[in-house]
């Protein structure tokens, strides 16, 4: 009963890292080329983030403003963005965990409240100016 328990331990040890990784691939895959649009909370102004096909670069508008830098997805599932030139803004330490059900995404912060949700879309959706 004990060499059954502690092989059971074991596999969930082992395979639990492959889990992960294969999970990060997938959102990675489910973001690449695709808009997201959503009301920032203490400002009430609309972002779009457009998360690039290739590499791991975004670029946001915010009116009359268009920033990008870089992204990442932890082995946890957190998306964490890195403004290029302001780093106060987007610091790539502060993430958010995604969830994507259809084409709503919606992002928790760290104890699980909704921070954002949005409507996701395949493309670059960014406004031209």
């Amino acid at each position: 009963m004990m060499k059954k328990l502690f092989f059971t331990l074991l596999v969930i040890m082992l395979f639990a890292p492959i889990y992960a990784m294969a999970d990060t691939a997938n959102l990675d895959r489910q973001l690449r080329n695709h808009t997201f649009v959503y009301i920032d909370k203490k400002t009430g102004l609309e972002h779009t983030i457009y998360f690039g096909r290739f590499g791991k670069v975004y670029d946001e508008y915010f009116p009359c403003k268009f920033v990008d830098g870089t992204w990442r997805i932890t082995t946890a599932g957190a998306l964490c963005l890195e403004d290029r030139a302001d780093k106060s803004r987007r610091d790539g330490k502060t993430c958010l965990k995604p969830k994507i059900d259809g084409t709503k995404i919606s992002f928790f912060d760290s104890a699980g409240k909704l921070a954002y949700q949005s409507k996701l879309t395949k493309g670059n959706g960014m406004p031209l100016g």
